[in-house]
């Protein structure tokens, strides 16, 4: 479930890097260009698997930065995250009715209700 949202880039004094998100109002940073590249996909992974958890409406993604809203030291990339890994995964039970059937069926097929059902429930909400 990969997401990608803009972010900022400014470049630090000492050479170090902060990172913002606007649409999440917060970010990060890193010692060097390469940390910051980590930590900033790090925290967009946990603040989506934040929203995901709490079922907060995800921001959407604004469609560009103009680049005269940014001063010298700054740049716009984006930045793309999967906040699965992030997510509790903790599983609960849940009976379903379904046409006799079609369980026949599946079950001739050998298919993973759990599965079936949780990868149908990932499409219809994300």
């Amino acid at each position: 479930m990969l997401r990608s949202y803009y972010s900022i880039f400014t470049e630090e004094e000492d050479g170090g890097y902060s990172v913002t998100f606007d649409e999440f109002n917060g970010g990060t940073q890193g010692d060097d260009l390469e940390e910051a590249m980590t930590n900033a996909r790090e925290f967009l992974a946990g603040i989506l698997a934040y929203y995901i958890e709490e079922n907060i409406p995800l921001p959407k993604r604004v469609d560009h930065i103009h680049p005269r809203d940014l001063s010298e030291n700054q740049f716009v990339t984006l930045i793309q995250a999967d906040p699965t890994p992030y997510i509790k995964n903790k599983t609960i039970r849940k009976n379903v009715t379904i046409p006799e059937w079609l369980a026949v069926r599946a079950e001739n097929d050998k298919a993973n209700f759990s599965k079936i059902l949780t990868d149908s429930l990932f499409e219809k909400y994300g």
